[in-house]
Parts: structure tokens; sequence; C-alpha cells
């Protein structure tokens, strides 16, 4: 039960949940991802409905999807440095409440610009879940465990893509858009309830461990009294910043492809809206369900060899996925399409889990959810947030197909070769982060 009284180490006051408390918090926090992709993706999978009732060009639909995405950057932020200070789990409670409402109102809408205001109300929901979300994760289990359990909590971002995709499309086709918004947005209220009955770990509980059993109790207010002193520590770390540019051009590709690739299926091979949602759903959970498990099982063998591993694992899939994104975009069969696009996005997948951990490697755990916060903030605002209106924009002028082609594939690159360099500076940045650990609680 969630209301057992959480175990202690040592006698000092450090909440380390059980097991079973651990697994019931993170099925809720994997129900509640699902359901954030899922709003997330539902305008997608309604985009040419949608497009044909409103009147809408390909920039105003990529506009609707940054929308969202602008305000759940901005909102990030300031979100994660509350979830550094306060109790997280009611924050994700809070705001899971928040954007199923948004997206609930947004089948009530009749207007380009109504649509555009819910949707970045739903933005500011979904800014508050990730920071905090994946540093309770952090905290609920051991270090050694992180990167597959990070894996496992990102299979919901691929579910709740599919879910909302297919369950999207389909009820668009048959019963119209807006009851696409009604049918996702209701259960979130459910999930609040059960995040904000679960328990609140200790920051740090567990980062010991493995270095000598000393537990650590990290104060939930170091980054609120001065977050600038937070900001410089954080930007004395270079793999934090390698790792960022990779977050940034690797969230342009998903972003412009999650939001595209259905509308794609259905200019490119002549799909109703339904069958395109359904397919689109299919192809990018399956392929990203295998590269996402597959990726964190990887990163945590390889790990344990040696201090890179886990980013070893990042720069393979994202340079080997580019030409093979080039390659699936230039066929125009649907069969062979779909056989390369699946592969690349494997590969796309396997890097999702890996990056995540190596940031936790590299952070102390009283800064981990500003530190992810400010990922989120400028890989969100220069990347997912800007991709769909960009390509949106472009394809006004050519065609989607070509604007998919010219920037996806080199974004992929982009994001490979900059973790190469990250290679060199791993190791060091995590030996300095546990001494940092060692020093303060000796």
């Amino acid at each position: 039960m969630t209301t057992s009284t959480p175990s202690t180490a040592k006698n000092r006051g450090v909440i380390r949940p059980t097991l079973g408390q651990a697994r019931f918090a993170f099925v809720v926090l994997l129900i509640i991802n699902i359901l954030n992709y899922a709003d997330r993706s539902i305008l997608s999978a309604i985009a040419p409905k949608l497009q044909a009732d409103l009147h809408l060009t390909n920039t105003d639909l990529g506009l609707l999807a940054s929308s969202f995405l602008f305000i759940y950057a901005i909102a990030t932020l300031p979100i994660g440095i509350w979830a550094d200070r306060g109790i997280r789990k009611n924050i994700v409670a809070l705001c899971v409440g928040l954007w199923s409402i948004a997206t609930a109102l947004g089948g009530l809408t009749h207007t380009f610009i109504h649509l555009f205001l819910t949707r970045s109300v739903l933005g500011i929901g979904e800014a508050g879940y990730a920071p905090a979300s994946q540093s309770l994760i952090g905290d609920y289990f051991p270090k050694s465990q992180r990167a597959r359990v990070l894996s496992y909590w990102s299979v919901g971002t691929l579910i709740g893509t599919a879910l909302g995709l297919v369950c999207g499309g389909l009820i668009a086709e048959h019963f119209g858009w807006r009851w696409a918004f009604f049918v996702v947005g209701i259960p979130g209220l459910l999930t609040a309830l059960l995040i904000w009955r679960s328990v609140e770990p200790s920051r740090g509980a567990f980062d010991n461990d493995e270095e000598g059993g000393k537990d650590i109790v990290a104060g939930h207010g170091g980054v609120g009294k001065d977050i600038l002193t937070v900001i410089k520590r954080i930007a004395k770390i270079p793999t934090y910043w390698i790792l960022l540019v990779a977050f940034i051009f690797s969230f342009f590709t998903i972003g412009s492809a999650q939001f595209w690739i259905p509308t794609y299926f259905v200019r490119a091979f002549n799909l109703t809206v339904g069958q395109a949602a359904s397919i689109s759903g299919g192809v990018l959970a399956g392929g990203s369900l295998i590269g996402t498990l597959l990726g964190g099982w990887l990163a945590d063998l390889l790990q344990k060899r040696r201090p890179q591993g886990r980013l070893i694992v990042a720069t393979f899939a994202l340079i080997v996925g580019s030409p093979l994104t080039l390659l699936a975009l230039s066929i125009h069969e649907m069969t062979p399409f779909i056989i390369v696009f699946i592969l690349a996005i494997v590969c796309l997948s396997l890097c999702l889990g890996p990056l995540n951990a190596a940031i936790q490697d590299i952070i102390a755990p009283e800064m981990r959810s500003t530190a992810i916060g400010v990922v989120l903030l400028l890989a969100h605002l220069l990347g997912d947030a800007a991709s769909p209106s960009i390509v949106g924009a472009i394809a006004d002028r050519t065609s989607l197909g070509f604007a998919l082609i010219i920037t996806a594939p080199i974004c992929l690159l982009i994001a490979g070769l900059i973790c190469l360099a990250g290679l060199r500076t791993v190791a060091r940045d995590m030996k300095a982060m546990q001494d940092q650990l060692n020093q303060q609680h000796a």
C-alpha cells in the first residue's frame, strides 16, 4: 500500500521507499507519461481533419503544435526549480490535472485562436511533469538501475504517442476531431490523485550506495536560495552542455516527425486519416519500443565496463539513424518505406534512456530537476517547439516530403557528432560529481 511507512536509512531521516512503493509510484508515473504523449500526439493524428474544417495552412498547423511546445519549454525551467525545492509528487499531481482539463477543453473550440490558447495552457500543465518525474525516478531506484528504469519510463512516450495517433485518427474519422480531445483528456485526473497518494523519497537517497554505503540527504531549498549559483555550477560541467546540444538537434527531428508523419502518410501514400494514424502509430510505437528497451539494456551493460558506456550507445544510435532516415524519406513505396523507417526509429530510440541517465550521472542530486529543466527549456524552444512550424513553412513553399528530408537526417547527424565529443569528458565529470558527494557527506 502506498500509505505504509517508508523505510529510513541508518536513522538519519533518509526516506527510501520500499520496493513495492517504488514500483507503484513508477507505474503511476509511467501511465502519466503515456497520457502525456497521447495528449501531445492527438493533434498530429487529427491534423488533416482539423486543417479542412478550420481552413488552415501547413504553417498554421505547425503553429498549433509549436504553441504547446513553446509554452511547455518556457514553463519547464521555473517549475523544474520549484521541483528542486518542493514536494515533487504534489507538483506532478497538480500539473497532470491542469493539462487534462486543457486537453478536454480543446474539443469545445471553434477557431484557430481558441485552439491555439488551449494548446498553450496544455503546455503549462505538462511542463511540470518531466523534471519532477525524472528526479523522482532517480531517487526511487539505485544508480545501477537508472538507465534501465528511465528507459522503461520512456516507453510511455512510445505507447502514448501510438495511442494518441491511433485512437485520435480513428475517433476523428468516425466521430469527429472534437471527440478525440474529450477521450484522451479525462483519464489524467485519476492518475493525478494516485501520484498525490504516493511516497516522496529523499533526494539522492541511493547515490552513495556503490561508493561505500553512505546515505545522502539532499536539501530541498538549495536551488531556490540562489539559482544563479546553481546555474554557475552547472555551467562548469562540459558534458552537460554537450548533452544539451545533442538534445536540441535530436528533439528537432523527433518533434517534426511526430507531428508531420501521419499527414505525410496521407499525402504520400493516399491513405485516409484513420489508416495513416494507425500505421504511423504502429510504426512509431513498435520501432521505438524495441529501440528504447534495447538502448537501456545496452547502456547499463556497457556502463559497467566503461564510464562512457551510456554515451557510446547514444552516439552510435544517432549517427546510424541519420542515413537510415534519409533513405526512408527517399523511398516512395509503402512497404520498403515502413521497413527502413522502423530501423531508423529503432536507432533514434536507442538514445532516449542513455541520454537521460547520463545527465543524472553528472549532476548532483539537489540540482537535477533544475538541470533537466534547463535542458528541456532550450531543447524544446530550439528543437521540437520550432520544428513543426519550420517544416510547415518549408512545406507551404515546396512539399512536405522535401521539408522533412532536408531537416531530419542533418539534425540527427549533428547530434551524433556532438555526442562523440562528450565521450572525452563524461568520465571526468561523473567522477567530479561523485567526489563532491563524498566530500559533502563524509
